[in-house]
């Protein structure tokens, strides 16, 4: 890290209760045979990244099945009053029979600046109209979400894709909308969509680790120099295999510019939670 002498910030990381904690690992695990290497304590993972010097980190909530959105915000917020270098992205499921009361509780009373979806854990579409009045709660209040929509690292043409993320766009075009995981296997469709939508953001999440997964380094490189205010740095920790600092190692390994660089661990993360935290 000697040679990082800014800021650092990790755009994409979860943060469960210790019980939820441990059967996400047990899923991963029993579906895809990958133990993960880290603690389920919530205070031993936060140590790890703030040994790390991490600054400041977007926390991802989000729920394999409906009901159960408000109470995991209810805790997320208590942790994220305590610990004020994490910013919380609360949960909604698509399913929950109270979702706008949901959204309208994370924005309005809890105050988080945003909103996680996962398409393929929650089975749906981002452009699915059950969701629209959620995206007109975030639009009218300016606040951004952050939607596992790409078809990175497991595919499922049913609710993963950029044509969903593109008709998605077209309906809200002032949508403050990270893609994480760089938008794979779609980043070259992603620059039309760059070029057009200046609220979308893509993060870097997963992509650089895991070993096992060599990223198409060139395209990735060329897209960040034609875009660089537009890419955040993300480790998807801790559901990833490797420590942050082996992606973090891989990045620097681009041999980006210096300006690049600072764009792509700070200053696009905070000028995404600028837009979305600005009293409006």
């Amino acid at each position: 890290m000697d040679n990082i002498n800014y800021p650092l910030w990790d755009s994409h990381i979860h943060i469960f209760p210790e019980k939820m904690m441990q059967a996400v690992y047990a899923f991963f695990y029993d579906q895809y045979q990958l133990e993960l290497p880290f603690p389920t304590n919530t205070e031993s993972l936060l140590q790890n990244l703030r040994k790390l010097g991490i600054e400041k980190a977007f926390t991802l909530a989000y729920t394999h099945k409906p009901g159960l959105s408000r109470r995991l915000n209810k805790w997320l917020f208590t942790l994220c009053s305590r610990q004020s270098w994490l910013i919380p992205f609360g949960a909604v499921h698509p399913n929950d029979p109270d979702l706008q009361k949901v959204a309208v509780e994370c924005l309005d009373f809890y105050r988080f600046p945003g909103i996680k979806l996962h398409c393929l854990v929650q089975q749906c579409r981002p452009d699915d109209e059950k969701l629209f009045p959620v995206y007109e709660i975030l639009v009218k209040r300016a606040k951004g979400i952050i939607i596992h929509a790409s078809s990175f690292p497991q595919s499922d043409s049913e609710y993963l894709g950029i044509s969903y993320v593109e008709k998605l766009l077209s309906h809200f075009p002032s949508l403050n909308l990270i893609i994480p995981h760089l938008g794979l296997y779609d980043l070259q469709e992603y620059r039309q969509l760059l070029n057009k939508y200046e609220g979308l953001f893509l993060d870097t999440s997963f992509i650089f680790q895991n070993q096992g997964f060599i990223p198409p380094l060139e395209e990735i490189v060329d897209i960040i120099l034609e875009y660089p205010d537009r890419f955040i740095y993300g480790s998807d920790y801790p559901f990833i295999l490797e420590p942050p600092l082996n992606g973090i190692n891989r990045i620097m390994e681009l041999n980006l510019p210096q300006d690049i660089y600072e764009f792509l661990f700070y200053k696009n993360a905070a000028r995404f939670l600028e837009r979305i935290t600005v009293q409006r």
